[in-house]
């Protein structure tokens, strides 16, 4: 038995693939790198690095060396960097073997070749990929480019993979751009493809079903962009194809998280291609009568793809019993679903969900979305011709949460990334910047595209000012909320949101105000605020209202009024006002939200919430301060605690006592309303004013009752200015380009100068 990675025996041919361990097979060229990576450690007299097995790949040929070679790299260039690039000694090649085994193992290649040893070295990024660095190439696209060869269009003998009773000769990989260049990834339109590429049986596909339906079962064209990090759900979905007892598969991802493409990247790694029905369908006298027409008409060694669950029918039709009989008659189906799509299966048709195999499409990582991202911009340069400055990709990840839309990542940077070719294609651009990306953004979004364009360093490090250009006093609980904003952006919080607070104290106090001001310094402005009035949820079945009815059930077409929201736009500041007015069992539905980041709303969909902060707000402890000025703030929260459940007490980030505003503050408060009225007197007429401390003073002296806070003073700015001043405006007294200065005489009457 041979070791993996030893040359291949005598009685072997070099061109053959080598038996090893396990029945797995590896090609000479994959032999034959290891071998000379271990030589020349060996003649170092250390172990080996991934510099070796990168120029063990270079020196011996083969696929890799091929694919580097038409990018300019070859072992000369690695050799002149190698002397200033510091060789890692915990490399375990025996565990860098078998992770290019798993790799040729998930794409259902029939031997490990040296792609796929090229692919491990380029992901332990260690000295092979330093090597690259230093003669200026990224690693990362290499990758990319290596994923498209393996997964791309194309024939290969290393995607080939065997069925049960079928046998493919094996040999090299036919010569071809292993880069996957654009005239290697341009493929004909499917009807093209399939006529000329199929077999004379899928010729006979075309048929009509009824006077009004003509439509053909055609093969799942090749992906244009190599399908990255999906190894183990292709591997998956090859694996039940393959298996002796036919399954239904079902590819389960929200919208927009790379179904299709996994599909596509299936069409090319299994031996027989999937087909999907194209064309008009017409109207079927039954979703039965439809699946059945499917499989008498495609050979049955052939899985036919159908695109969502809209095929089954509705509840009670005959759909998924047709599906089930013709998967006895040995039919293999694929399937993509959402979540809530299975569990509609599961409790619509269990008989259907007991034969059902799901392949999970888990939501992608940082750096894996970044990579995904990048070659989806390549392959949509070469499409349109636009092309995409190097910031692009990581604006994309950062500004898509704020994108209004359903659809998942990377699906949606993608989609931004479309619109602004688009948009500079029009405008006769050739590039797209990180501006482009932000002007889409924001015009989805109704946000100013400089908003967006800031830098997020900086917007965290400068917190405490700008909630304090909003919110007045308070200056020890806006120093703890901005804490525990950059607590989350600095990396600390998993998938929990960006953080929660409750905030506690008497009426017009600036709790509601600081929940605006957290939108406007993360999310820049208000519009990214949803407030939810939780004194309107004092019924346990208001928890319908919240998350959405059950489909069945009136209303449930609208969605929860939470989730729905969130769903559309995720980076928003949610605020509960009126928290204790909540019934429990409402309540109970915000743990989900605030330990794991997700709501399961009404459709069974699951709703993201970590791109969000959670702001309640509660009057509980007034009684409190209306007995004492300062009481203890220990005090004020004991009692929030015993009104609210104590697993959603445990889960708050922050609770913050806010204490009734000082004479000062209130008085700063009427002078922030005198700018923002004179603002917009401004915007509407051309006039604008300014006031001095004696209209401060009377505004504060006509409303004594500081129980009420800050807003009672508002009501009371708009009598003695406002009310004025529209008089005189109405009269044809005050014209646009009148500056204007207010002050209070003796009897309190408001006095007016005109300045300009």
């Amino acid at each position: 038995m041979l070791q993996a990675g030893e040359p291949c025996p005598a009685s072997a041919p070099t061109n053959s693939p080598a038996e090893v361990g396990g029945g797995a097979c590896v090609s000479a060229d994959y032999a034959g790198a290891l071998a000379e990576a271990r030589a020349l450690a060996k003649t170092d007299g250390r172990t080996a690095a991934s510099l070796d097995v990168l120029l063990g790949l270079l020196r011996v040929g083969g696929a890799a060396a091929r694919l580097l070679g038409e990018r300019g790299i070859g072992a000369a260039k690695i050799e002149t960097v190698a002397p200033k690039v510091h060789c890692e000694t915990n490399l375990d090649l025996a565990r860098l073997e078998c992770e290019a085994q798993g790799i040729a193992e998930r794409v259902g290649a029939r031997q490990t070749s040296s792609l796929h040893l090229l692919l491990a070295v380029l992901r332990v990024s260690g000295s092979g990929t330093e090597a690259l660095r230093r003669i200026g190439h990224d690693p990362g696209k290499i990758r990319a480019l290596i994923l498209r060869a393996l997964t791309g269009p194309g024939p290969s003998a290393d995607r080939r993979t065997d069925r049960a009773g079928q046998d493919f000769t094996t040999g090299e990989e036919p010569e071809r751009s292993a880069g996957g260049d654009a005239q290697d990834s341009a493929v004909p339109p499917a009807r093209e493809a399939s006529k000329a590429a199929e077999p004379a049986s899928l010729g006979q596909t075309l048929c009509a079903a009824g006077d009004d339906a003509v439509w053909e079962l055609l093969p799942i064209e090749s992906p244009r962009t190599p399908v990255l990090h999906r190894e183990r759900e292709v591997g998956r979905v090859l694996d039940l194809l393959q298996a002796k007892t036919p399954r239904v598969i079902a590819i389960v991802g929200d919208p927009g998280s790379g179904r299709t493409a996994l599909l596509a990247a299936l069409s090319t790694a299994s031996a027989e291609k999937p087909l999907a029905p194209v064309g008009d369908l017409g109207a079927m006298s039954s979703p039965g009568a439809l699946l059945q027409a499917l499989h008498r008409r495609a050979p049955l060694s052939s899985p036919i793809v159908l695109d969502g669950t809209a095929w089954l029918g509705p509840e009670g039709s005959d759909g998924p019993l047709q599906l089930l009989c013709t998967m006895n008659a040995g039919r293999r189906w694929v399937m993509t679903m959402t979540p809530s799509d299975v569990r509609r299966i599961e409790i619509g048709a269990p008989d259907l969900a007991t034969s059902l195999e799901t392949v999970v499409l888990p939501p992608l990582q940082p750096p894996v979305l970044l990579e995904i991202v990048e070659s989806g911009l390549e392959a949509m340069a070469e499409a349109t011709g636009v092309g995409f400055a190097p910031e692009v990709c990581a604006a994309l990840v950062r500004l898509a949460p704020r994108y209004p839309s359903e659809r998942a990542q990377p699906g949606r940077a993608l989609v931004i990334a479309e619109v602004a070719a688009a948009r500079a294609a029009r405008l006769g651009q050739t590039m797209v910047d990180e501006t482009g990306v932000a002007e889409v953004v924001a015009d989805a979004a109704a946000v100013p595209a400089s908003q967006l364009l800031r830098d997020d360093d900086d917007r965290f490090r400068n917190l405490e000012d700008r909630l304090c250009d909003r919110v007045v006093g308070h200056d020890e609980a806006r120093g703890r909320i901005a804490a525990a904003l950059r607590r989350s952006y600095a990396g600390f919080r998993g998938h929990r949101p960006l953080a929660s607070f409750l905030l506690l104290g008497p009426t017009g106090v600036g709790k509601t105000e600081t929940a605006r001001a957290i939108a406007e310094a993360l999310f820049d402005g208000e519009s990214a605020l949803l407030r939810i009035d939780l004194s309107e949820y004092s019924e346990p079945h208001a928890v319908a209202r919240l998350i959405g009815s059950p489909p069945g059930y009136v209303g449930h077409e609208n969605g929860g009024q939470l989730t729905e929201s969130i769903r559309r736009r995720p980076a928003s500041v949610v605020l509960l006002d009126e928290v204790e007015k909540a019934h429990r069992e409402v309540l109970l539905v915000l743990l989900q939200v605030l330990e794991d980041g997700r709501l399961t709303d009404g459709r069974g969909r699951t709703v993201d919430f970590s791109a969000s902060a959670i702001v309640m707000t509660s009057n509980l402890g007034s009684e409190c301060y209306r007995r004492s000025r300062s009481p203890a703030v220990s005090t004020i929260q004991a009692l929030a605690r015993s009104r609210l459940p104590p697993e959603l007490w445990n889960r708050i980030d922050e609770v913050l006592c806010y204490a009734p505003l000082a004479e000062a503050e209130l008085g700063a408060i009427v002078a922030r309303i005198a700018i923002e009225s004179s603002r917009r007197l401004h915007a509407e007429r051309g006039i604008s004013f300014e006031i001095d401390a004696s209209v401060v003073a009377q505004v504060l002296q006509s409303e004594s009752d500081r129980s009420l806070g800050a807003r009672p003073l508002r009501r009371a700015f708009e009598r003695l200015v406002e009310s004025p001043l529209a008089t005189e405006i109405v009269s044809g007294r005050l014209r646009r380009g009148t500056r204007l200065r207010l002050h209070c005489d003796g009897s309190g009457r408001l006095q007016t100068t005109c300045l300009a």
